[in-house]
């Protein structure tokens, strides 16, 4: 007797209200673990920090559910007239989460975005969508209009070859080891912070950005501060977070926060102080985060927006995102 194929499963669409959002914080992480092209920028520890501050009580989510299981989330809120996706500004990515096997219901989830609008708006506008994402390849419902565009690129290393430092140049692999041996010579010490510390850290990180950038420092919009000091923490507790450090003495002489994903560690931002600039210690550690990436098993280092120069060197080259404004019928 041939057995018979298991029943599919029934999958409907939840809307969840900004009240809600929260309540399913767990099972949101879950989701993300089980989606392994998805960025820590689609994790609750970043998106749920960054709603608190950016849209409080403004962001709701389209919601995939199979037999009751969370196997989609599109979390959203409205600004300007536009809906957008939760994060949009920060998050150097845009993300959607869809589980392995459901890839044809993401037209189902672009169709229920409307719902999840907190408040009215006049087109949807989906920003840094990269190319295998759920909302990029979702099929626009029968007259909907649409624009697609490119959305600013990512500067992304392969982490290949010996400590994962293959395709940077021999000249920034020798500068870097240069500089390593600098530190030493002063007596100071490159590492990961400790778990009990990620939240001092976080703040040396914010004054040594200020150090470096001034006012002119994206670190230096209050936001953007209360964001870090919480989704640092909460990054950390996820297992998410790597957050380097140099100190000379007892101080921290700079910083970098390195977001981490499966696939892929992300340089989000860091800073240094200025009178240590003859060791470099911001190279010292964008090599440190490289090696450790590739020692996770991680494929790529990925710098995130912006097309400064030293990302260049470290073997990164430009990843297309794309752009999709929506204009329901």
């Amino acid at each position: 007797m041939i057995p018979s194929a298991p029943p599919r499963a029934e999958v409907r669409v939840e809307i969840v209200r900004p009240e809600g959002l929260a309540e399913i914080e767990g099972e949101w992480a879950a989701l993300w673990t089980r989606c392994p092209a998805a960025s820590p920028f689609g994790a609750p520890a970043w998106a749920l920090s960054w709603a608190r501050h950016f849209a409080p009580g403004r962001c709701g989510a389209v919601a995939l559910r199979a037999d009751g299981r969370l196997v989609g989330l599109v979390p959203v809120f409205c600004w300007n007239g536009a809906l957008l996706l939760a994060g949009t500004g920060p998050s150097d990515r845009g993300e959607a989460l869809l589980e392995p096997g459901f890839e044809a219901e993401a037209g189902r989830l672009l169709a229920a975005l409307p719902l999840a609008a907190p408040e009215p708006f006049e087109r949807i506008d989906l920003q840094q969508l990269g190319a295998e994402s759920p909302l990029w390849l979702a099929p626009l419902p029968a007259g909907w209009r649409e624009e697609r565009g490119a959305g600013e690129p990512c500067l992304v290393a392969p982490l290949v070859g010996e400590g994962g430092l293959g395709a940077v140049s021999g000249r920034q692999r020798a500068h870097w080891r240069k500089s390593l041996r600098m530190l030493e010579r002063e007596g100071g010490t490159a590492g990961l912070v400790a778990p009990a510390e990620v939240g001092a850290a976080v703040g040396d990180l914010l004054r040594l950005n200020g150090l470096r950038w001034g006012a002119a420092g994206v670190l230096a919009d209050p936001l953007m501060e209360r964001l870090l000091r919480e989704a640092g923490p909460a990054l950390a507790a996820a297992g998410l977070l790597r957050l380097w450090e140099v100190r000379v003495g007892a101080g921290r002489i700079a910083a970098l926060m390195v977001l981490a994903g499966r696939g892929a560690h992300h340089g989000y931002n860091g800073g240094f102080d200025p009178g240590w600039a003859r060791i470099s210690p911001a190279a010292i550690l964008v090599g440190l985060a490289m090696e450790g990436a590739a020692a996770e098993g991680a494929g790529r280092f990925d710098f995130l927006r912006g097309g400064e120069g030293y990302k260049r060197v470290w073997g990164a080259a430009p990843v297309a995102m794309g752009r999709r404004v929506i204009r329901p019928g």
